[in-house]
């Protein structure tokens, strides 16, 4: 017991960090990194490799939370983006913080659930009983209060090879921690911004995200099927910055697009200048 609360703090610790630290480029080894010092064991592989681009496998068929077959890829219209996290209801610690802060930021959104996007959480514990996702959906549901909600947030259950081909298409690392009479995991702490499509398009920390960054990244995993004008201009200026866990401007864009609007102004005052002389010439001869 005293190695789970070890391993906990340690996640939970990393979880509190900088987004740089949600992510890594690959999952904990057993290098020693002389600042953490030694790895604990039961998170060795544990973390998240970034795979933008990547396509989730869509033939793979869950079990929802009223233990009914769903096929993964009916979860993608091709038109909604879809917000994704990998949890599990027994979860002591982490899934809870990370669930609440989303809800939490969803709530601040002007974006509708259903109408402008989906979610979906996973349970990544294979033995999850049907009754216990039920109870976890109602929970988030409640909270979030939102119309459209329930349809709109779907929780899943599979077996652990569906599961484990899920979490690594989209780079999910998680393990089983051993010795211990209850089924606990170690895991990361992201949100996982998936395309209308289903391919992998932005990862967020998962701990108290900024609003309007993550209404960002479903508006540009949308392609612009939702969000107006000045989202377009924000997601074209505006790229997700991993050391600070928000969008940051684009110099080099804006000055073109400041440019290109300067251009077009200047030819629109000088052909209405050209016109108005042509016109006076002509009264002037008249």
């Amino acid at each position: 017991m005293l190695r789970l609360s070890l391993t906990l703090a340690f996640v939970a610790a990393l979880a509190s960090t900088s987004s740089a630290m949600q992510v890594w480029d690959k999952p904990l080894e057993t290098d020693r990194d002389p600042l953490m010092g030694s790895i604990p064991e039961d998170v060795v592989g544990v973390g998240v490799i970034q795979r933008p681009g990547n396509q989730i496998p869509l033939d793979l068929v869950f079990r929802d939370e009223n233990d009914e077959e769903v096929p993964l890829r009916s979860l993608f219209d091709g038109v909604r983006p879809v917000l994704l996290t990998l949890h599990y209801s027994d979860c002591p610690m982490l899934c809870s913080i990370v669930l609440n802060s989303t809800v939490g930021t969803l709530k601040e959104m002007d974006l509708e659930p259903g109408t402008d996007f989906r979610l979906i959480t996973l349970s990544i514990n294979p033995e999850e009983l049907a009754s216990r996702t039920q109870d976890t959906k109602a929970k988030y549901i409640d909270m979030y209060n939102r119309d459209g909600v329930e349809d709109a947030w779907t929780f899943l259950r599979g077996t652990d090879q569906a599961n484990r081909s899920f979490a690594d298409s989209v780079g999910f690392g998680y393990r089983k921690v051993a010795g211990i009479d209850t089924t606990e995991y170690s895991h990361p702490a992201t949100l996982i911004v998936l395309t209308p499509t289903g391919q992998v398009s932005l990862y967020l920390t998962g701990i108290q995200d900024d609003p309007a960054t993550v209404r960002l990244a479903l508006i540009n995993a949308s392609g612009g099927s939702i969000g107006g004008l000045m989202d377009l201009f924000f997601t074209t200026c505006f790229r997700y910055d991993e050391t600070k866990g928000k969008y940051a401007p684009i110099a080099r864009r804006i000055l073109s697009i400041v440019g290109a609007v300067f251009v077009v102004t200047f030819a629109g005052l000088l052909i209405t200048f050209r016109v108005l002389e042509r016109r006076r010439s002509a009264e002037d001869i008249a």
